[in-house]
């Protein structure tokens, strides 16, 4: 849409949210700011600037915030349980020793793109790459 079919007000929030990402790759990428702080602080200076009243900053970070720490929180803790528990019983081991021998040493990166491709169809991100962390130790 060009910015005249915007109006001036949803170009201000446009550019305001631009700004906000532009300063939130400066500070991470170039000044080395931890990127929780980062985005703490401007997602709460990027509320004032537009002009949300703070009761509704204060409700709106908790409820954006909680979700996301809630779900992935819960993925990636059982995710690592059931890594350590595959580490901890020798499943890892089987299962680096089967890809080995079945794609031979040669072509171990290929078995693990093949084994993450499997992995990551039906699950998160969060919850495969716990899951092969231990067999790509094993593999190493």
């Amino acid at each position: 849409m060009p910015v005249a079919m915007i109006g001036s007000h949803g170009a201000f929030l446009l550019l305001s949210a631009l700004g906000a990402v532009i300063a939130l790759v400066v500070l991470i990428a170039h000044f080395k700011v931890n990127p929780f702080v980062v985005l703490f602080s401007l997602s709460l200076v990027l509320a004032l600037v537009t002009g949300m009243p703070a009761e509704t900053i204060v409700k709106s970070f908790e409820a954006g915030v909680g979700n996301t720490l809630g779900h992935i929180a819960i993925v990636v803790g059982l995710g690592t349980m059931l890594g350590k528990m595959m580490a901890e019983s020798g499943g890892a081991d089987r299962i680096a020793h089967t890809l080995i021998r079945l794609f031979g040493e040669k072509n171990v990166p290929w078995a693990m793109v093949v084994v993450g491709f499997i992995v990551g169809l039906p699950v998160f991100f969060e919850v495969g790459f716990v899951l092969l962390v231990p067999i790509a130790f094993n593999i190493a």
